[in-house]
């Protein structure tokens, strides 16, 4: 049985929240979005949360660096922005891409920054020191949010142009492109296990996919609008789906079955379109920050 309990909610910010991250332990994130301030935030003191960092632009994206205690903020306009946290200064202020940059992940074996963008371009950059060792053209429209499968050795990304990219992880050679979606791919995330990939589109569907045959396994209506994003949760045994429909949905991740649906009636959930969805393993929390300028904190059971 699948308990959810909301234990906060609030707007601290004066436009949309459209990222979240992940902060220095599973207790502690950052919030993002059109006012180009970054918000801290600790799970048990949710009450003291703080700015630590503006910016100029809209915040799309963003990535933390623990080891480096560096904050990576994409931007509407292109920019890349590098925040020393221990001095809360901006050290770095980089305009490679020529559009939004949607989605910043890191990968820790390879040790490098992969960087996906609406001018349709994926570049891979060094934490040591932000110097970009590649890009690459993968569409001609843009990349909205990227994936790595670790067992298989590649990475997914969901494009504009209704398709989803299969790339291989080290080499970034193209290694074929899925279709199935009727519009943009908004969202794209692996299985824990590397098994299966999911993907959330403009056409408010959820798309499976085996991973080891690249086959189309199963489409669902999952909501009434855009897909925002998608994230698994403990252990991959569920997954939630954020959308502008405004709604949270919960699914079991074995049968795909529907389990809850986290509105403002029911649940008091958000009231505009749901954008971000983060989850802490350890505190067992699921966040959610969407165009009402709300943080969620939803604590599963």
């Amino acid at each position: 049985m699948l308990e959810i309990l909301q234990e906060y909610k609030a707007a601290v910010t004066n436009g949309s929240l459209y990222a979240l991250a992940h902060g220095e332990d599973d207790t502690v994130f950052f919030s993002a979005g059109s006012d180009g301030i970054v918000i801290k935030w600790k799970v048990s003191e949710m009450d003291k949360a703080k700015a630590v960092a503006k910016v100029a632009g809209q915040i799309f994206s963003m990535l933390f660096l623990e080891d480096k205690n560096v904050l990576i903020v994409g931007t509407m306009s292109g920019g890349l922005h590098v925040i020393d946290m221990a001095g809360r200064n901006e050290t770095l202020n980089i305009y490679h891409h020529k559009q939004s940059i949607f989605d910043i992940r890191y990968h820790s074996i390879l040790k490098k920054i992969f960087i996906a963008s609406k001018d349709g371009t994926l570049s891979v950059w060094s934490p040591d020191n932000f110097i970009m060792e590649q890009a690459i053209s993968v569409s001609s429209m843009g990349l909205r949010m990227l994936d790595f499968n670790i067992e298989k050795n590649e990475m997914a990304i969901g494009c504009s142009d209704n398709h989803i990219h299969i790339l291989d992880l080290e080499s970034l050679e193209p290694k074929m492109t899925l279709e199935g979606p009727d519009n943009s791919v908004f969202a794209v995330q692996y299985s824990p296990d590397g098994n299966t990939l999911l993907a959330g589109s403009r056409d408010a569907c959820i798309y499976v996919y085996d991973c080891a045959t690249k086959k189309l396994h199963q489409r669902i209506m999952a909501h009434l609008y855009t897909i925002n994003h998608i994230q698994f949760f403990e252990r991959g045994k569920y997954f939630a789906t954020a959308s502008r429909d405004k709604t949270i949905r919960l699914w079991d991740a074995s049968t795909f079955e529907l389990l809850k649906s986290l509105d403002k009636i029911h649940y008091n959930g958000h009231v505009n379109s749901v954008n971000r969805l983060l989850w802490l393993p350890q505190s067992k929390r699921l966040i959610s920050a969407g165009d009402d300028r709300s943080v969620i904190v939803w604590k599963i059971n």
